[in-house]
């Protein structure tokens, strides 16, 4: 919901300490109102009144309507006190009024009034410096207010980014809120009913074999097998046969029987090569061969053997580095590469982590017959806002730690593992509204700003955002998002 902060009354706490800071600087009492009427701070005998209505008439209600200070010497003047419904009974002797305005409009008043002949004496007799310091309080409470209207905005632009991505997105077991995110899975499902080899990019932990799995599953052949090949974790002089089998007596200690490799188990279906940038490079000619001609040879075959499979790799390293330094093929690369999808990492996408965050609580409370958790806000941020290295993976294993250490219906920074719990700062304290505030920002810029935006995609941001293209490239720069 949004929120225009031009009613005092919300920084009452804040009001109600000012009051009391008048009052011992002026030795008179105090009374605040907002733009209502209502009495919001007030010391000596408007302290009981707080939260209620002033009197019909009064002279505050008079300075609110005008905008205009004001000043009654002495009560009987019955050009102020006449209307108001209180006069018969009013104990106040003199009374000093002075709007609290806020771009031109009156908002409140800050008034100052003496119940004793001292006060009124001493409030007549200063009534030229009572003005002067009632102004200056008077500009600082609308500093307040402006600043506290920037951040209502900042935090309803937030939420408007957040209520439109709130239409989460989902692809077999992947989904997000990132609008870069959702245009990734979007795209791997409209080419998941082709037979073209696809290649999938992103860091350890984003999900690639998820994202593999999905396409599989929505594509033509999702009946018929689904086979990994882990290139680093089979060993090299293995990975041969691994991939495409052997012949009988094909090396000591083959079956007799000999064996279909990855490639025939795969017939008819996907075969998903993980992290295809360790392949080694005596391999890769073979798997070349393999994909464009569509056929294998076991070791110690003498006859080509016909495999209908589609490739899909995935690899965590940086293909077109490895291809200008040697390390890997340049015409395999660019047969594995014929649809590119990649994967952006979990810190350039924080408008995902709220949905994960929720998606995991629930899914590791009912698994681990856990009750229903709540995350204190101290720790809701720091997981906004931790970098998380791991992507999603580490995410979800730092959630299940979380459940599993639970010592109540309540997580803190406390039960952090203690590896990440150094990163929380000092007793695991809060951050202050300032740094809060400053990576709010920082999310919202990211949120509409991609990596590598064009000039006129930062223009039209900052038209979305009501900023100047000037204080959006500040703002960047500030936080160093290119």
């Amino acid at each position: 919901m949004k929120k225009n902060i031009s009613n005092i009354a919300y920084m009452q706490a804040f009001v109600q300490e000012y009051a009391e800071t008048i009052t011992d600087v002026l030795e008179l009492y105090v009374t605040i109102i907002d733009e209502d009427c209502i009495r919001i701070g007030g010391t000596g005998p408007h302290a009981g009144s707080i939260g209620s209505p002033i009197p019909c008439g009064s002279f505050f209600r008079q300075v609110l309507a005008s905008g205009e200070p004001g000043f009654i010497r002495d009560r009987s003047e019955p050009s102020f006190c006449q209307a108001c419904d209180t006069s018969a009974c009013c104990q106040e002797l003199a009374t000093m009024g002075f709007p609290i305005c806020k771009a031109g409009r009156p908002v409140g008043v800050i008034g100052v009034t003496a119940f004793t002949a001292e006060q009124k004496e001493r409030l007549a007799s200063q009534a030229a410096k009572f003005l002067t310091f009632l102004r200056h309080m008077s500009s600082l409470l609308e500093s307040k207010l402006l600043m506290l209207d920037e951040q209502w905005r900042l935090q309803n632009q937030m939420q408007e980014v957040l209520e439109t991505a709130n239409q989460s997105y989902s692809f077999g077991r992947l989904l997000g809120r990132d609008k870069g995110f959702i245009e990734l899975l979007q795209r791997a499902e409209r080419v998941a009913r082709s037979t073209s080899t696809v290649l999938i990019q992103g860091e350890s932990g984003t999900g690639k074999e998820l994202l593999a799995r999905a396409v599989h599953d929505q594509s033509g052949r999702a009946k018929q097998p689904f086979i990994i090949v882990n290139c680093p974790s089979i060993p090299e002089n293995l990975l041969e046969s691994e991939l495409f089998g052997y012949e009988a007596g094909a090396f000591t200690g083959a079956s007799r029987l000999g064996k279909k490799g990855k490639f025939e188990q795969a017939d008819q279906g996907t075969l998903f090569l993980d992290e295809i940038g360790d392949l080694p490079l005596a391999l890769q000619p073979k798997l070349l061969r393999a994909i464009q001609e569509r056929t294998i040879e076991r070791i110690a075959g003498m006859q080509p053997i016909a495999v209908d499979v589609r490739i899909i790799a995935a690899t965590n390293r940086d293909l077109e580095k490895m291809v200008r330094d040697g390390q890997f093929r340049e015409d395999l690369y660019y047969r594995l590469n014929v649809i590119p999808l990649s994967i952006p990492p979990l810190r350039s996408r924080p408008l995902d982590i709220p949905l994960y965050l929720e998606y995991f609580m629930t899914r590791l409370t009912q698994m681990l017959h856990k009750p229903p958790l709540n995350m204190d806000e101290a720790l809701r941020g720091w997981l906004m806002n931790y970098a998380w290295p791991g992507n999603v993976r580490q995410l979800e294993h730092v959630i299940e730690y979380l459940v599993n250490v639970a010592r109540g219906d309540r997580l803190s920074l406390q039960d952090l593992p203690p590896q990440l719990l150094s990163h929380a700062g000092p007793e695991g304290e809060m951050a202050s509204l300032e740094q809060q505030l400053a990576d709010f920002e920082k999310q919202l810029l990211m949120a509409y700003i991609p990596p590598g935006a064009t000039v006129a995609e930062k223009r039209q941001a900052a038209q979305t955002l009501q900023i100047s293209l000037a204080t959006l490239y500040r703002k960047l720069e500030k936080y160093q998002l290119g």
